[in-house]
């Protein structure tokens, strides 16, 4: 009995569900608020990358100052040194001139010069000579002196003054930093705009090509399927990354949030499966952050939810809007890997091969981030696999 039960569980019926669900004009008045919102986040967009690249000029300028101050310090430590020098030369000038002066040495080339007058006048004219040479070098070193207190006082206002800069460029930094990440958000995984209202545009045509009214409830000219319980969306695997809503991800250097759980230990052309049976309510291809993503319609328990599979690397034939798929229907395969940015691809929300899975409550196809939940909420995922986590199996 208890086997019989469980099996009901997680059977499928296929049947009409009479709960509210948007209409067509519903759908126009989201397309309107997308145009708008993608129109505000352009400018947005290009506000804040106009200040990071004059950030980033700015930096460039302080970089060029900091080199200029080094060069400076760098010459002002080789002038001390060469005036240092030359006061020791001019020493030891004026040491054999002071000793001529004060004693008479016959090995003295002053001497040899004074004995060389032709006479007394020359003698005191050559005498005055040597003297006022004497008085020169001690005055040239007390000028060499005073000027190696200024360069070393030059040298520590350049010292201070790179530290300056140093402190302004580190700051500079930090603000780019802040900024890029604040970019990055106008992207994040699977929200990008442009790409929902083209999309969008495509559901509206394909809802009035089934001849749905402006008026009518979308529910009332598509299929619509009950549900009664959740499956892995994968044979196995294990789980790499946690659903951290709006918050910042600590586990990547994109930044942003993350609005389902990556599952993983597996490679590319993994099949992948619906986590309960639904109707396939949007299909995205080549978005530059979630690469080909498929998201499903579901009903549940009698209650409404949107899943969704991206980075896959190619979907199943025969995959359409308006499709009915259960449990058992293969509707794409994992990428993520081969579709990374830095391997050559269009992705950029991805490094290596995985499916990003997420749950959102309601019909959430385009604004799904929004109304995401925990899918850990609908199924007992196990732990994260680097905190001893182990696999899933369906």
């Amino acid at each position: 009995m208890k086997r019989i039960f469980k099996l009901f569980l997680v059977l499928v019926l296929f049947m009409p569900m009479f709960v509210h669900a948007e209409t067509l004009q519903d759908m126009y008045n989201r397309l309107a608020n997308l145009q708008k919102q993608y129109e505000e986040n352009r400018n947005k967009k290009t506000l804040t990358q106009n200040e990071i690249n004059k950030l980033n000029n700015d930096i460039q300028n302080i970089t060029a100052s900091i080199e200029k101050t080094r060069e400076e310090i760098k010459q002002a430590e080789e002038d001390i040194a060469d005036c240092k020098q030359r006061i020791e030369d001019k020493k030891v000038e004026t040491d054999g001139l002071l000793q001529f002066l004060q004693v008479s040495n016959g090995g003295n080339i002053y001497l040899e010069y004074l004995f060389d007058a032709e006479s007394y006048t020359d003698f005191i004219y050559r005498y005055e000579v040597v003297r006022q040479l004497t008085n020169y070098n001690s005055d040239l070193i007390d000028e060499l002196e005073a000027l190696i207190v200024k360069l070393q006082e030059t040298e520590k206002e350049l010292e201070k003054k790179q530290i300056q800069l140093e402190n302004e460029r580190k700051e500079l930094s930090q603000k780019v930093t802040t900024l890029t990440s604040s970019l990055s958000n106008y992207m994040a995984e699977g929200v990008d705009i442009e790409a929902d209202i083209k999309d969008l545009k495509k559901q509206i045509q394909i809802y009035e090509g089934m001849g749905c009214g402006r008026n009518q409830d979308i529910k009332d000219c598509v299929s619509s399927v009950s549900a009664f319980g959740w499956r892995y969306p994968l044979e196995r695997g294990c789980v790499t990354s946690e659903y951290t809503g709006y918050n910042l991800r600590t586990d990547w250097s994109g930044g942003g949030g993350h609005h389902a759980i990556d599952v993983d230990c597996v490679g590319e052309g993994t099949k992948v499966y619906p986590a309960a049976d639904g109707v396939i309510s949007r299909i995205a291809f080549y978005s530059t952050c979630g690469g080909n993503a498929m998201y499903i319609s579901h009903i549940v328990n009698g209650k409404r939810y949107t899943t969704v599979y991206m980075h896959l690397i190619y979907y199943a034939s025969d995959m359409y809007v308006g499709k009915v798929v259960t449990t058992n229907t293969v509707i794409g395969y994992v990428g993520g890997y081969s579709t990374a940015a830095n391997h050559g691809g269009y992705d950029y929300c991805t490094t290596g091969a995985h499916l990003h899975f997420g749950v959102a409550e309601g019909d959430s196809a385009f604004d799904f981030n929004s109304h995401s939940i925990n899918p850990r909420e609908i199924l007992s995922f196990p732990k994260l696999v680097y905190s001893g986590g182990g696999y899933f199996y369906r």
